[in-house]
């Protein structure tokens, strides 16, 4: 029992260095904009309906 523990302590100790050894990842760039453009035709689609449904009651 006491070998399992020292061979498993071992292990965990030599992958823990393997991981603390590596470089950090690099930071991420500017997130890319989204087409406004699009937005803007759902929008006034979405107004075209409510004043559609407005004006039919």
């Amino acid at each position: 029992m006491n070998n399992k523990l020292t061979t498993l302590i071992i292990i965990v100790l030599s992958m823990l260095t393997f991981v603390l050894a590596q470089d950090p990842p690099d930071l991420p760039g500017a997130p890319n904009q989204g087409p406004i453009g699009g937005m803007v035709w759902l929008a006034i689609s979405g107004v075209v309906l409510a004043v559609k449904k407005y004006l039919n009651k």
